[in-house]
């Protein structure tokens, strides 16, 4: 049977319990190193589609404790005398003027060292350390919005995730990227090098690296395209990172238990 070219005879030989020993000769370190970020890829389609497809993530994630001067008496005030309709900020109270929470114009410039939500005519700016960390124009921000303490971090999170959503999904698609990639090396290369120490006590058939790392990549495709299938069901990063070794480690006990890492022809 003639081999079949690549990429082709790498999904060839990710089937089976044999097929990952028996073909990790064909592709040249070009090839692994192409079908390693190819497989890393695959693992990030799903973390973009629910990226893609998410209209929220919460402001707290990348300040810490914003909604800490948004406490129950300042939630009170604001559901009593704040209005929001078509972008502008009514404000009809008298305690609009705290260190941290502001409402309505500043009387100053000068932005305060600590943590400040400042509630202003068109937007609410957040400033930290004499610094303007964002500002946030109102659209999911209503008058009803002002009537708990949740629905309120919950409009302000919308809003500034609308208003800056090319930029937070690609940090949060390079982040994932980069602890699934992370993930990947750590996992095929140690594996890799495992097997490769073993050379010496001629146990099995690996005789370089490059052929225990192909041997690796054919035991991670399988594992690889489930994982892809379930993050497609909406599953988390960390689910399918766990997902992915432990079928990997499974897999890769199941072809020991069927092969013990020799080829048929094997003679120490």
């Amino acid at each position: 049977m003639p081999m079949l070219p690549y990429p082709f005879s790498y999904f060839s030989s990710i089937w089976g319990f044999r097929k990952p020993l028996s073909k990790r000769f064909g592709l040249n370190w070009f090839q692994l190193l192409f079908t390693s970020i190819f497989l890393i890829s695959l693992s990030m389609v799903p973390i973009a589609i629910q990226n893609s497809s998410q209209e929220t993530y919460p402001l707290d994630t990348f300040i810490d404790n914003v909604y800490a001067p948004l406490t129950d008496e300042a939630i009170m005030d604001l559901s009593e005398n704040a209005q929001s309709v078509d972008g502008k900020l009514n404000y009809a109270g008298t305690k609009n003027q705290q260190a941290s929470l502001l409402i309505g114009p500043s009387p100053s410039k000068e932005l305060p060292k600590d943590l400040q939500l400042h509630f202003d005519t068109e937007e609410l700016i957040i400033s930290k350390e004499s610094k303007e960390l964002t500002r946030i124009r109102y659209h999911a921000i209503q008058t009803e919005s002002f009537q708990s303490k949740e629905a309120l971090t919950q409009a302000i999170s919308k809003d500034w995730y609308q208003q800056n959503r090319v930029y937070i999904s690609l940090f949060l698609v390079l982040g994932a990227s980069f602890l699934f990639g992370l993930n990947f090396f750590i996992v095929s290369l140690g594996a890799s090098l495992l097997l490769y120490i073993t050379k010496k006590s001629r146990l099995f058939s690996f005789r370089t690296f490059k052929e225990c790392y192909h041997f690796i990549l054919n035991c991670l495709g399988l594992p690889t395209l489930i994982t892809l299938i379930l993050g497609l069901f909406g599953q988390n990063m960390s689910t399918l990172i766990t997902v992915q070794n432990i079928l990997f480690v499974l897999y890769l006990v199941t072809i020991f238990y069927k092969t013990h890492f020799r080829d048929p022809d094997y003679h120490k």
